[in-house]
């Protein structure tokens, strides 16, 4: 992944979050923020695009501002196998 290549997540789909998820980690480990939740959380809150957006900015703060809360939650919302529309309200 090049360093100007930007990460977007629209939320269609389990796969698709799996692979945002991915690509956050990996830009984190380029920069050497690799732990820094805040960080990674603030950068994958500029990625958020329609949906995925609108979700995002329905979250608490805390989940918000915290990879590991959000990460989790992503995967919640967009299990594998599933599609936008029908994942979980999470």
């Amino acid at each position: 992944m090049d360093e100007s290549e930007q990460i977007a997540f629209e939320g269609r789909d389990g796969t698709e979050a799996e692979n945002f998820i991915r690509d956050v980690k990996s830009r984190a480990f380029k920069l050497g923020k690799q732990k820094d939740n805040e960080w990674m959380a603030a950068f994958a809150s500029i990625c958020f695009s329609g949906n995925a957006l609108r979700w995002f900015e329905s979250l608490d703060d805390e989940t918000q501002s915290d990879w590991k809360l959000l990460r989790a939650a992503i995967l919640a919302k967009y299990p594998a196998g599933s599609a936008g529309s029908s994942a979980s309200p999470f």
